[in-house]
């Protein structure tokens, strides 16, 4: 079902395109630059997320006491890879997602400025 607002907004979308496409090199420089924010974040994100999972075995092997612990009947490590991480990867997900977001509405706000 097609309804006039879902029309609207899609003529309005192309007057859009074709109002930042008249303006060829800013355009390139802005995708270029939201293209770099991006994916300085995720490579920064993916750093994060690989320091968090490789930390636990360096900890260990630095404190080896800790292998023989046990968290409610498992192993200290099993505990930790099989249950805390998760919680820690889910809010570095989340915050990932927000910066994302953030940087695409300043591309959008910049090139509603147009």
């Amino acid at each position: 079902m097609v309804r006039l607002a879902d029309i609207a907004s899609a003529r309005r979308r192309a007057s859009d395109s074709l109002a930042f496409d008249e303006h060829g090199e800013y355009r390139d420089v802005l995708v270029r630059s939201l293209i770099r924010a991006q994916l300085g974040l995720t490579l920064s994100f993916v750093a994060l997320a690989a320091g968090v999972l490789i930390s636990l075995p360096l900890v260990v092997s630095l404190v080896p006491s800790l292998a023989d612990r046990h968290v409610f009947g498992l192993p200290f490590t099993l505990a930790v890879l099989g249950v805390a991480v998760y919680p820690v990867l889910v809010v570095i997900g989340v915050v990932y997602v927000r910066l994302a977001e953030r940087t695409e509405r300043r591309f959008l706000d910049l090139v509603d400025k147009l």
